[in-house]
C-alpha cells in the first residue's frame, strides 16, 4: 500500500509544470504575484532584495535597493537597476531571464555580503554557503531564499543623462563611482515562496524574537513572573541531572543601587559616557545572578540561562546576559559584601548576571551566519 501511495505521489509530481516542479522540490510553493504578493510594494525594494542572473555554468548576484513592481505593456512587470561598473551587469546583459529573491531577516548577512563584495573576487554564493538551483528556464536562484520572482527581460537601456529633469538624478550621478544605471524591465513569468511551517509556534516565536535588551523602563518585574522564569530555568537539562547551579533573583532595588554607587566611584569615565546611566546592569530593575562550582557546570548553567531568557521573552520581558558587572563584582573588594549577601554555597563562583525588565527598545536582529550549519545526509 505504501509503495502504491509513493507511486501515485510521484505521478502527481510529474504532472506539475516543470518550472513549478523544480521549486516544489526545494520547498517552495508557486504563487501569483497579482493575488498573493503581500509585501508593501513601495517598501519592498527599500528593505533590500537579491538580484541574480546567469546560467548553469556561472551566475552572479548582488543586493539591490531600487526597483518597482506594476503593470506595463499589458504584462505584470518588475523593474530593477544595475550600475555600469557592477559585475552582475554583464550577466544581466547576457541573460534572457533574471531572478529577484527575498531572505529571512535572520539571514541579513547574505544581503550585506552580496552588497559589499564583488563576484570578480570570488564565488560569493559559495562563501556564504548558499546552494544554487535553477528554474525550468535555467535561471539561477538560491535554495535558502524565502521568495523567488523570475522575470523575462523585455527592455534594457542605460539612463540618458540628457533627459534628467530634476536635481535628484543629477546629484546622484555627479560623483557616483559605479557609473550610470541600466534599467531592466522584466515580465514576471514565475513566483514562489517558502513559508516557515513553524513560524506560528510559540516556542519558535520566542526564540526568533528574543533580543539582548539594553534599555528598560522604570517598572519592576512582578514577583510571579520572576518565579516563572526561575521555574523554567531549573527545568533545563543538566549532566546526569546534577543541576550544578545556584540562582539569586534580586528584587530589592537598593541592592542594585548600592552596588552601582560603588561601580560609579571605580569607573567615573565609563559612567560619564552614558547620558542615560542609572545603574550598572543596563538600568534593569531586576537582576538574576547565577553561580556554579568554580571550574564546573558552566555548560549546564548556559542551558539554564537560555531557558530563563526565552521564558522572559514569552512573558513580554527583555533580558541581557552581562559579563562586565560579573568581572567587577568578582574583583572589587568593596563589592565583596554584596557577593556574600547573595549567599552562594562555599566553592561557588558568580558566573553571569541576567538583566531583566520591561524593554524600552526593540532592536533589530543581528545577522546570523547560516553557512556555519552543514547537513550530513
Amino acid at each position: 500500500m505504501k509503495g502504491f501511495i509513493r507511486t501515485i505521489a510521484a505521478a502527481m509530481l510529474l504532472t506539475l509544470p516543470l518550472c513549478a516542479q523544480a521549486q516544489v522540490e526545494n520547498g517552495f510553493t508557486e504563487i501569483s504575484v497579482e493575488d498573493d504578493f503581500s509585501p508593501n510594494g513601495f517598501q519592498w525594494f527599500r528593505d533590500a532584495q537579491l538580484l541574480c542572473a546567469g546560467d548553469k555554468t556561472k551566475e552572479n548576484a548582488m543586493t539591490i535597493g531600487w526597483g518597482g513592481i506594476g503593470t506595463l505593456w499589458g504584462r505584470t512587470a518588475l523593474t530593477v537597476y544595475v550600475a555600469e561598473q557592477r559585475h552582475t551587469k554583464k550577466f544581466m546583459d547576457a541573460s534572457e531571464y533574471f531572478t529577484v529573491m527575498s531572505f529571512d531577516k535572520s539571514m541579513a548577512n547574505v544581503l550585506q555580503y552580496m552588497g559589499s563584495h564583488s563576484g570578480r573576487d570570488g564565488d560569493k554564493a559559495a562563501a556564504l554557503g548558499l546552494h544554487t538551483a535553477y528554474t525550468a528556464n535555467g535561471t539561477p536562484y538560491y535554495k535558502e531564499a524565502t521568495m523567488v520572482i523570475e522575470c523575462k527581460t523585455m527592455y534594457a537601456a542605460p539612463f540618458d543623462k540628457s533627459h534628467f529633469r530634476s536635481d535628484v538624478p543629477k546629484r546622484m550621478y555627479g560623483n557616483f563611482p559605479g557609473g550610470v544605471h541600466t534599467e531592466y524591465i522584466g515580465e514576471v513569468v514565475g513566483a514562489w515562496t517558502k513559508g516557515n511551517a513553524y513560524a506560528d509556534n510559540e516556542v519558535v516565536k520566542a526564540i526568533m524574537e528574543r533580543r539582548s535588551i539594553r534599555k528598560y523602563i522604570d517598572q519592576p518585574v512582578e514577583h510571579e513572573k520572576l518565579e516563572q522564569i526561575a521555574l523554567c530555568g531549573i527545568n533545563a537539562p543538566s549532566g546526569i541531572n546534577r543541576q550544578p547551579w545556584e540562582i539569586r533573583i534580586v528584587e530589592d532595588y537598593s541592592f542594585i543601587q548600592e552596588l552601582t554607587d560603588i561601580f560609579k566611584k571605580a569607573n567615573p569615565d565609563m559612567v560619564s559616557r552614558d547620558k542615560d546611566f542609572k545603574n550598572m546592569f543596563r538600568n534593569a530593575p531586576n537582576i538574576i545572578c547565577v553561580a556554579t562550582p568554580k571550574g564546573d557546570g558552566q555548560l549546564d548553567a548556559g542551558l539554564l540561562g537560555e531557558n530563563m531568557m526565552l521564558t522572559a521573552q514569552a512573558l513580554g520581558l527583555g533580558t541581557c546576559c552581562l559579563g562586565g558587572p560579573v568581572r567587577f563584582l568578582n574583583t572589587s573588594e568593596e563589592a565583596k559584601p554584596y557577593i556574600y549577601r547573595l549567599g552562594f554555597s562555599e566553592g561557588y563562583e558568580l558566573l553571569y548576571i541576567l538583566a531583566v525588565g520591561y524593554p524600552d527598545e526593540q532592536p533589530d536582529a543581528k545577522p546570523r551566519d547560516a553557512s556555519k550549519v552543514k547537513y550530513i545526509k
